[in-house]
């Protein structure tokens, strides 16, 4: 694509989804990726026909973004509701596992610790208070620390304890539903079958292995040097890479911008995924395992889309760990030898970590970005999940080319 409209520098669901509604309004757009493919945290695998997530894994009829882009590609078929799986899951404590529901984790609490609490904790408000500050005020801090805290903490396999209680950045969120959608759902194939039917669009053209060495504004929009020595230049730039890397690009020419983006904190996760054959799993079947002071924060399974041969599980590990001590407590946790692996991914990746006053710094950022034909997209914005990282992709587009 010789003269792109738009060019996106990253092409996780955010740069595609920011180059599907630019496609959709009649512009050319070139995706650049660095890695060995796209689709970021959608990151289905496969061992023959079978496949499971070692990144996002689960959708809901509340995402009427990403809704309307299924809708766009024409995927809406594909739509695979979750089984009954979803409505369980395992508690690992002391090296016993609990298989439960939903209401069970209540009954994990310390009750008087409970009872104690909840007369002022129901007064608490959540402005300005962490995760684990307004929950412990609540539920009680021991109740927080050894039950609730480990759970929130498996939704981004990281530590949730710092993370806002309310407002951008915080884990709940209330999305207007589908009803005409299924509630919980994933893709056949996987969700990474969207990221291959919005690069798959006649208007867009994806690179993969193709970093960004350095990005300049011009007077006609940006200039954007590849590390392989190509130089392109476009009217309009979007960004949807880590904000680390985003302030390093973005520093020469935009260094307000760029000093906002490196005020955002990142976490590192590293998942290691397999494939079992069925036979050999005693662990019965449940959508996730959650560990109390452990070495990971959370194994996903694809439990909830059964198959007749073959169950995967995707590990999230806390940083610090090697990959020998990895496979070694994963093999733990399974009671499974290497031998028994069918098929191992690894993947390593950079989260943010938003905590209090993360509402103040996205609003830093925004400042700092009005005027520029430059959209800033990703998941360090309101939240982590898909639909944040779409709504946000939709929005940046609508403010860069408002409707007529």
């Amino acid at each position: 694509m010789a003269n792109p409209d738009l060019v996106v520098v990253g092409g996780g669901i955010s740069g595609l989804s920011l180059a599907y509604f630019a496609a959709q309004a009649g512009k050319q757009v070139l995706v650049l990726e660095s890695s060995d493919r796209i689709g970021g945290c959608l990151d289905s695998r496969r061992h023959g026909d079978y496949w499971f997530e070692l990144g996002a894994h689960t959708c809901y009829n509340s995402y009427t973004t990403l809704i309307e882009i299924l809708e766009g590609v024409g995927l809406m078929d594909q739509l695979l509701p979750r089984g009954e799986a979803r409505k369980r899951f395992a508690l690992l404590r002391d090296g016993k596992l609990t298989t439960m529901g939903p209401m069970s984790v209540m009954l994990q609490f310390n009750w008087l610790q409970l009872l104690a609490a909840l007369p002022a904790g129901l007064f608490a408000k959540k402005t300005g208070l962490s995760t684990a500050q307004y929950y412990g005020k609540l539920l009680g801090k021991d109740n927080f620390a050894k039950v609730l805290g480990p759970f929130l903490s498996a939704v981004p396999s990281q530590a949730a304890d710092d993370f806002p209680a309310e407002g951008a950045g915080s884990l709940f969120k209330k999305r207007t539903r589908r009803e005409d959608v299924i509630k919980t759902w994933t893709l056949q194939g996987g969700l990474g079958t969207v990221a291959d039917a919005i690069a798959g669009l006649p208007n867009i053209a994806t690179r993969t292995h193709c970093a960004v060495q350095h990005i300049a504004q011009t007077a006609n929009g940006f200039e954007v040097l590849t590390a392989d020595g190509q130089t392109l230049q476009a009217p309009q730039l979007g960004m949807a890479v880590p904000p680390s890397v985003a302030a390093q690009l973005l520093q020469p020419s935009l260094p307000a911008l760029s000093e906002a983006l490196a005020a955002i904190k990142l976490a590192a996760v590293d998942t290691l995924g397999v494939v079992v054959d069925k036979s050999a799993l005693t662990l019965p079947e449940v959508a996730f395992v959650v560990p109390l002071n452990d070495t990971f924060f959370s194994a996903v399974t694809r439990d909830a889309v059964p198959d007749a041969a073959h169950r995967g599980l995707s590990f999230h590990f806390r940083p610090g760990q090697t990959a020998a001590q990895q496979q070694t407590r994963l093999g733990e946790v399974l009671g499974l030898g290497a031998d028994k692996l069918l098929a191992t991914f690894a993947r390593h990746t950079e989260l943010p970590s938003p905590q209090v006053g993360h509402a103040e710094r996205i609003a830093a950022l925004d400042s700092a970005l009005s005027g520029l034909p430059l959209a800033l997209c990703g998941n360090y914005f309101v939240g982590l999940a898909i639909e944040d990282c779409v709504q946000r992709s939709k929005a940046e587009w609508l403010r860069l080319n408002p409707p007529a």
